[in-house]
């Protein structure tokens, strides 16, 4: 494997990953995540999607691209996308089995994992000139561990789909036990916005503090429940 020495920047991204929690409802990884993973593996366009067991695209969320090139989604797709990692360039007959090849990029690098029993996540990194190297198939699969964590949907009993994205992803730090101070940072928000979150996420939930609006977002706040029925919730 080559070496893999960061400079300061890809340091600062890859801390800031290794920080970041799942977005809570969702199977995908965050926009901030791509952009994150764009700095510590360089690419045109950058990804993710997910796909039901029909083989359909159902979300997704994609950061740049070739110009004029429409990236809409969702998307229907002739068959299933490709688990584990694969290096698009060094592997086209493969390539070629997944949705009919690179389609007039350069080069992929792209990682699937399963969400729940059909549905896939892959993120995908495209390049328009020039093909990616060892040193950034070596990056990806250190990113592999990080990446599944944050490709899988995460159990969200019982909350509002009131809450937008962003109050989820506010509620998420304050779980991992983060001060507003903090949180501002990693959202690159001020802190008196995250403040007006929170103050949207209580009342959304009907409750009136951290530590009881973390309890609904874990679930410790339901009743008891039969061991078949949280096996169900699990899965």
């Amino acid at each position: 494997m080559p070496r893999l020495d960061l400079n300061d920047r890809e340091q600062w991204a890859l801390r800031d990953l290794l920080a970041t929690e799942p977005c809570p409802g969702s199977p995908l990884p965050t926009r901030h995540v791509l952009e994150l993973l764009s700095v510590l593996i360089h690419a045109d366009e950058v990804g993710a999607i997910y796909q039901d067991g029909s083989y359909a695209v159902t979300d997704g969320i994609s950061l740049g691209g070739m110009p004029g090139v429409d990236r809409t989604l969702p998307q229907a797709t002739p068959g299933p996308h490709y688990l584990g990692i694969l290096h698009w360039g060094a592997h086209p007959v493969a390539a070629q089995a997944c949705l009919g090849g690179l389609r007039g990029r350069q080069d992929r690098l792209s990682i699937g994992f399963r969400n729940g029993a059909h549905g896939v996540v892959q993120v995908a990194l495209d390049r328009w000139n020039g093909p990616f190297d060892d040193r950034d198939v070596a990056m990806l699969q250190m990113l592999a561990p990080l990446l599944a964590r944050l490709s899988r949907e995460r159990l969200t009993p019982q909350l509002p789909t009131s809450l937008t994205t962003q109050e989820r992803r506010v509620l998420s730090h304050v779980a991992a036990g983060r001060s507003n101070a903090e949180i501002a940072e990693a959202l690159f928000v001020a802190p008196s916005t995250v403040r007006k979150h929170l103050e949207n996420t209580y009342r959304k939930l009907g409750v009136t503090n951290r530590v009881a609006a973390v309890a609904r977002l874990q679930g410790r706040d339901l009743p008891d429940i039969d061991l078949r029925e949280r096996l169900a919730r699990l899965n």
